[in-house]
């Protein structure tokens, strides 16, 4: 993030909703992503539901914990097309996921997800694949047990690491264009319709 969106940040209500979704889903509500993880106090569950409502980005409640709740945040018919490529698919089904639709993964990968965050079973690695990472990247991680990565940013890379680097700027630059344009007064809600078209 460069000084002058820095300062900006400084000057926004970082506990926000609004600011928690820029700052954590920037890529997606800027269409460089099918999906992101949200992760916002449990009160404001709601409140986020409300601001997706209409809109033609999808949520779902992966788990909640204490007063936290991790949300994904995803554009389905993208996340769609993004899991039905060949590369994701053949990696699905090594994760045992053979023949099985979108809802049907996305069921189990919470149901995983909840849990591993409550102490009783291994990370889900597929969750990777729900938040648009490269499969390559996925099952590099998977391999290595999270070590050896070539570089690292939104995630860890393992293939191609010139192209993600690029990738992640994007991001980066996304993120800061849509500070700016909340810092200017522009609602979320219209951030997002722009993204969800």
């Amino acid at each position: 993030m460069n000084r002058e969106t820095l300062k900006i940040v400084q000057k926004l209500d970082r506990e926000s909703l609004e600011v928690q979704l820029l700052l954590q889903c920037a890529p997606m509500i800027a269409g460089l992503k099918a999906s992101n993880l949200l992760i916002i106090a449990s009160e404001n569950e709601e409140d986020a539901r409300k601001i997706l409502n209409g809109t033609r980005i999808s949520c779902v409640r992966l788990a909640r914990m204490d007063k936290k709740t991790t949300m994904l945040i995803y554009h389905e018919r993208w996340l769609k097309e993004y899991l039905a490529s060949e590369e994701v698919i053949r990696l699905l089904c090594v994760l045992g996921y053979e023949g099985k639709g979108f809802y049907e993964v996305l069921h189990s990968v919470k149901e995983k997800y909840r849990s591993y965050i409550g102490k009783k079973g291994d990370f889900p690695h597929e969750l990777g694949l729900l938040l648009g990472y490269p499969a390559e990247d996925v099952q590099g991680y998977m391999e290595n047990k999270g070590r050896n990565y070539l570089c690292t940013g939104y995630w860890q890379v393992y293939a191609d690491p010139a192209a993600k680097l690029s990738l992640f700027q994007k991001f980066e630059l996304a993120r800061e264009r849509l500070i700016r344009a909340i810092f200017d007064g522009k609602e979320i809600q219209e951030l997002i319709q722009v993204a969800g078209g």
